[in-house]
Order: C-alpha cells, then structure tokens, then sequence
C-alpha cells in the first residue's frame, strides 16, 4: 500500500487558494524571479465543463443524448454549446478540456471516497466500512478506466491510499481502518447527550419544593432560563466550530482533485453536518418553556450556516467536483429509545423532595424534536448534493444499494462545454442547464453555480494535487535535485537551493520577430511535516533558438528557498508555455539543525 500522506490544517476561508498559506518569516520573491506570461496570453481558452446526469422517473440514465438535446444558461443568457461529450457512449464532437491545465481529450473519472471519522458513530464507521467494500469489490472487475482514492478526516485530511485503477489497495486500507482506534471525545451524540443532562439538572434543581416558607423557591424558565441559553449556546458554538474543522478538510480535498483534469466525484462519508448548529437544542428549550418559545426559535436563525454551505458548494464547482454524500446513520432511533434520556428523570429526594413523574415526558426530546435534529443534519448533505450535480443517500437501512445507484453515475453522464464569457461582475456564475426535449419525470442534475478561476490559480491547484494525492507526472522529462545548504536571510533558516533540469527538446519554439523562441514556467512550493506551506515561487526561463547549439541538451534553473530544519515535500511544476504541456514532481528533503 502506498505510504499515508497526511494533510495539515487550512488556517484561513477554504475559499482562499491553499498554496497561499504563509508562515512567519517566509521569504519574499528574489530578483531573477519575474512573473511568467499567463496562460491566457498563450493556450488559455476559458472552457467551461457542466456534468450533466439525466436520468428517467425510476432513477435509470438516459444515455442517448446527443448536443442539440441541450441548452445552457449563464447568469440567465444562452451560451453556446462548443464541446460535447457522452460518457456512456465515448461520443466526442470537438472535445477539448480547455479549462483544466493538460491537453487530455479522454480524462478518466475520478472517484474520491471521504470517510469522515470525526464525525461518525464507531458503529456506524463500521457499517459502512462494509458497505465501502462491497462497492469497492463490485467496481474491481468492471474495469472502464476509473481510479479510486481513500481519504479520511482524522480530523485533518489524511489520504490513506493515492489514486490507482486496482480497487484491492482500497479494499485492505479499508480492513486496516477497523482495526484504528477511535477516539469518543468528538462523539456529537455524546455532546449532545451531556448538554441534555445539563439542562434537565438545571431544571429539576429549580423545581424542588422551597426549603422554608420564607424562600419563594425557583420559577422554571425564569430563573433558570438564562443558564439553559448558556447551555444550548455552548452547545451550537461547539457543534460549529466540528463542522468547520470538516469543511475546511473537505476544502483541502476538493483544491486538490480541482488541479486533475476531467470530472471528479467525491463520496462524502459522515454522520452528517448541521445546517444550523444547536438547532435541536434551541427547539428543546422551546418545548420545555412554551412561553420562551419565539426567543428560542430567534437564537436559532442566528446559528444559520447555510451561506457557508453554498460557498463551499461553489468551491466545489470550481473544482468540477460532484459530491455524493452518505450518511452513515441510516435509520436513525428515536431519543425515547435511548435508555440515558428516556424514563423518569431521576430520584430528586437529594434535593428533599419527591419524583416528579410529569419529568419523564416533559423533559424528553419529542418525536417532532428528533426529525428536525436529523433533518438539520441531513440538510447540508441534500443541499452539498443538489448544488454540485450529485446525489445524497439517507435514511437507508442498506447503503450498499444506495452506493450502487451512485454508481450508475460514473459511466453516465453529458460533459457540456462552452466559452466563458468575460468580464462579469461577480465571481460566482449561476449555471442552468435545460433539455430541448423531455418526457414526463425525466430528472437533471448538475453544478449550479462556478468559480472561474485565473491561469495561475489552476496552475498552482496542478501543484497542490501533485504534493497531497501524490499525482505526479513528468511528461517533459524534468528533473529536480538539491544543492549545499547556505546560511539563509533570517535567523534559524536555511537557503536550499532547488535544481530544475529542463531537456530543451522538451520546449515548444514559436516564430517571433527575433527568431524563434520558447518559455518555460516552474513553480515550487515547500511543505513541512506540519503543514505549513512556503508561499509558491515562480521563474520563468525563456530559450531562443539561436542559443540553443550553446545551451546544449539541458538547462538547469536554480530557484532557493528558505527553509527551517526538518523534513519538507518539495512539489516543483515545469509548464511549456506554448504547448500547455507539463510536469509535475515530488522531492523530500531533511533540512539538518544548526
């Protein structure tokens, strides 16, 4: 099994391009450097590729489409349709990729299945191990050019196997994962439960009888409301900030598929994230003090994070990922059989009083309270789905069969490609996507909404995917090796110098005014073991044909970085500015103390 290569923790908006997280002391871009001709000056064509799935009322693809079958909008104007493709039928009518970074006409689908662990249940994680393997063992002999990554969030992303065509890597990392221990203390459940008890302490110690006639004793949902609010407030500040931790490693994933050519789909594997977080506890309060009810419901509107949801969906479009969340719960219970919250409350004779037996229902978490726990949970996950083209499955005693139907996805699907327009005003575009003919109960699915991202953000995501799933290719013939360390610029670092051997053959020439004459782009970046990442270095090394009986066969390009001690992955990207072509390479280095 390949090695596991642990992801660090995004620190700012996962909006944000991850290569741009800066440590302290990083070192500012040395003269030589220049910024490179972008490559819209060059091949940069802005295509735009919507996956579309089109399936009929029992849920099966529709796969003979053809282009004039379709129509796209952009912001609400009509776009022309350029480039097509069938997945089913490997139909091709002037297909190009040109929105992504390689000249690749026939991309395979990428399959990335996210396993959330901290956010599953150890039971449910087991259960759906199960389900993963049986999918992942009925995918081995289908074959049809699909590669597969495991990934969990630990909570940091930790890609468990890189991306392979043999479904049996997967299959053993994933035996491997039974045996992990897990740790309880991020158990929502367990949170969730403990805030409960908290609260109906809290209440049963308000309603013991007055301890003389001169103490007025305590009014429920008065007096002890502003500790009850404390509670529930505790309780969405945590459930929110889990749920951030598991964004910003989706993030991390989702940059990073983002800089592979063609379509990707990421099964999300989790529990679930909540729209509104602590919403079952603010309905609980509202149920338990009908007076407080309006109060309750307001401090629940303010927890809303649906607009971080759907930036982050739109993230995902930039990236052409299609997420196919799953909740790992199935069929949930409800709280009335949880032998920790249901029954009567609890023996309050401590308090010198007597058991209230009216508590065992009034403190219960009701039927109507559980749905809307579940169904805020879920609510992300339809909302993840239905924004980037893909499908959620919940509510499933049998997610296996649910996976099957994700499935029939991958081989089914209409790429549809047009020319972005320039110049708009905002930088997420709302996609819609219309079939010119259609029969009852036909359904559509695909990326609402996208991000167009510039030559050097789609440069630097090619990068990115090659450092964290470990896709390098090396088309050009390229080299990297490292030179004698030196003293470096700041107190405790180290200038490494970094050798980039370019074969001239590999540089495309073009006819110009002095003669012909090629560029060559690299770009590095320097990742420690803790994440941290140096900001991305650029040089740009133009030949001229008359210099090249000179040169020789190679030219080496020496970029330094400044580094601390320790282990770093070195990725380094060598693009032909002419032909689009490029190379993309991973070096360790230890930096020695001292």
């Amino acid at each position: 099994m390949a090695p596991t290569r642990r992801c660090g923790r995004l620190t700012a908006a996962f909006l944000t391009l991850p290569l741009a997280a800066v440590p302290a002391g990083a070192q500012p871009p040395e003269g030589p450097d220049v910024p490179a001709a972008t490559v819209a000056e060059q091949v940069d064509v802005n295509i735009v590729n919507i996956d579309v799935h089109v399936t009929n009322r029992r849920g099966r693809p529709i796969a003979d489409l053809t282009a004039a079958d379709f129509e796209v909008y952009e912001n609400g104007e009509l776009v022309e349709v350029t480039n097509f493709l069938n997945a089913a039928a490997r139909e091709e009518l002037e297909w190009t990729d040109g929105g992504e970074l390689e000249a690749d006409t026939d991309a395979p689908l990428m399959v990335a299945l996210y396993v959330d662990r901290y956010r599953t249940r150890h039971g449910h994680l087991l259960r759906i191990e199960d389900d993963l393997a049986s999918f992942l063992s009925a995918r081995r002999d289908q074959g049809g050019g699909i590669r597969f990554l495991l990934a969990t969030g630990d909570p940091e992303l930790n890609v468990r196997v890189p991306f392979t065509d043999d479904p049996r890597e997967l299959l053993g990392a994933l035996e491997q994962l039974r045996e992990e221990p897990r740790s309880g203390l991020h158990d929502d459940d367990l949170l969730r439960r403990r805030t409960l008890d908290e609260i109906r302490t809290t209440y049963e110690t308000c309603i013991q009888p007055p301890s003389s006639d001169f103490n007025p004793g305590c009014v429920p949902c008065v007096d002890t409301w502003p500790a009850l609010l404390g509670a529930a407030g505790q309780y969405a500040a945590e459930m929110q900030a889990r749920a951030g931790t598991s964004l910003a490693s989706l993030a991390e994933l989702a940059t990073a598929l983002g800089g592979l050519p063609g379509p990707k789909a990421l099964v999300y594997v989790s529990d679930g994230l909540p729209q509104r977080p602590g919403a079952d506890l603010f309905h609980y309060l509202g149920q338990i003090c009908v007076d407080r009810q309006s109060e309750a419901d307001a401090l629940d509107r303010e927890w809303d994070d649906t607009t971080r949801f759907n930036r982050f969906s739109s993230f995902s479009n930039a990236n052409r990922v299609t997420i196919y969340p799953v909740d790992a719960g199935g069929v949930r219970a409800s709280s009335a059989t949880d032998p920790t919250l249901a029954g009567p409350v609890s023996e309050v004779g401590d308090f010198g009083g007597t058991r209230d037996s009216r508590l065992s229902t009034v403190l219960v978490p009701s039927t109507e309270n559980d749905r809307l726990r579940v169904d805020n949970l879920q609510a992300t996950l339809s909302l993840l789905a239905d924004e980037t083209g893909g499908r959620a499955v919940f509510n499933q005693p049998n997610p296996a069969e649910a996976l099957e139907g994700i499935a029939s996805d991958f081989g089914s699907y209409y790429s549809l490609g047009y020319r972005a327009p320039p110049d708009r005003r905002h930088p997420i575009r709302q996609v819609e996507v219309r079939l010119t003919r259609q029969a009852k109960g036909w359904q559509v699915r695909y990326r609402r909404s996208y991000i167009l991202k510039s030559a050097d953000q789609r440069l630097a995501d090619r990068l990115f995917a090659a450092l964290k799933l470990d896709e390098q290719t090396n088309p050009l013939a390229a080299d990297v090796t490292f030179g004698e360390t030196s003293p470096g610029t700041e107190a405790g670092r180290r200038t490494l110098p970094v050798g980039v051997r370019v074969p001239v053959s590999a540089v495309t020439l073009l006819p110009g005014p002095s003669g012909a004459s090629g560029a060559v782009r690299i770009f590095l970046v320097a990742e420690g073991e803790d994440g941290r990442r140096t900001p991305m270095r650029q040089k740009t090394l133009t030949l001229m044909e008359a210099e090249l009986p000179e040169i020789g066969q190679t030219k080496t390009v020496v970029v330094n970085v400044d580094l601390p001690p320790g282990r770093f992955s070195v990725a380094v990207g060598v693009r032909d500015e002419a032909s689009g072509r490029g190379s993309y390479l991973v070096r360790d280095v230890e930096l020695p103390a001292g």
